[in-house]
């Protein structure tokens, strides 16, 4: 009797498993239309994923905006520090090439309108404002073979003034702006022939350096336009540094000379290098001349 009963529930598993096997057959084939139950499940888990994949997509959205913006930040942060290093890169490469450029113009300077004479480059290093119009520091002094009264011009050739002291490392330059009796310029006005004179002051409201004692007599003709030189004659600057360009020629002291105005052609305001020029042969002053810049290298 259990046998049986036993054997009954084995054909009843069995049975079941047949009929799920045709019924999983049947559900496998294509059909145009779902049943009813497939079209059940299909539905609700079609709900469940609607309510789920909103607030789902929106954290998952969230996240990954965040993680862009950082992104971007960083790349923007990136880009800005190339922007910054590019910016230097070229301020220092406009930097070299003006350098290059002065260097250039300096050199030429020396193998052209200073050739034959001894010279030391110097760099503007000081130019206090209260004697902006009187006096410059450069980067050259007794150590390098500066010595007072050298005459000093531009990096382009022009005269600008010559040493009036020197210490070790520097040296103090007066300019021509700076003119006085003691220190008068011995010059001549280029032509047919050599017309000497002597500069004796500056005009700070013209910008013009005045050249007096020129001869008055009728072969000696100064015109606007003649260029203006260094003669020598005054035994401490070296002859033939240029100065400037005549602009103006008038009566000198009571109609017996001439008195022409020069346009210099250094710019005074903008000095960055400059050349000290040694004459090979210096005439020493008159003791009293001495005495006069003596007292004026104590004040």
């Amino acid at each position: 009797m259990t046998n049986f009963f036993g054997n009954k529930r084995l054909i009843a598993i069995l049975i079941g498993l047949i009929v799920l096997i045709a019924v999983m057959g049947a559900t496998l084939k294509e059909r145009p239309v779902p049943t009813w139950p497939e079209r059940f499940v299909k539905d609700s888990v079609s709900f469940v994923q609607g309510l789920l994949y909103k607030p789902t997509a929106m954290v998952s959205g969230f996240f990954d905006d965040i993680t862009h913006i950082y992104n971007v930040y960083e790349e923007n942060k990136a880009l800005k520090a190339q922007i910054d290093e590019h910016a230097k890169l070229e301020a220092e490469v406009n930097a070299l090439r003006i350098d290059n450029e002065k260097y250039r113009q300096m050199l030429n300077t020396k193998d052209s309108k200073l050739r034959g004479n001894e010279t030391y480059a110097a760099d503007v290093i000081a130019r206090t404002p209260d004697r902006w119009n009187n006096m410059l520091t450069i980067s050259k002094g007794k150590n390098d073979g500066i010595e007072p009264n050298m005459a000093v011009v531009s990096s382009q050739g022009a005269l600008i003034g010559r040493v009036q002291s020197v210490s070790a490392f520097s040296s103090q330059v007066e300019l021509l702006m700076d003119i006085e009796q003691a220190n008068h310029i011995s010059a001549l006005i280029q032509g047919t022939q050599n017309i000497y004179g002597v500069i004796e002051s500056y005009d700070l409201e013209k910008h013009e350096l005045i050249m007096r004692k020129i001869p008055k007599v009728k072969d000696v003709v100064v015109k606007p336009g003649q260029y203006v030189t260094t003669s020598g004659m005054g035994g401490v600057m070296p002859s033939g540094l240029i100065i400037g360009r005549v602009s103006s020629v008038g009566d000198g002291d009571y109609g017996l000379t001439q008195t022409a105005r020069i346009t210099p052609l250094a710019n005074f305001y903008q000095i960055e290098q400059v050349f000290v020029v040694k004459r090979n042969f210096v005439v020493q002053p008159p003791p009293q001349e001495q005495k006069q810049k003596a007292n004026k290298a104590k004040k």
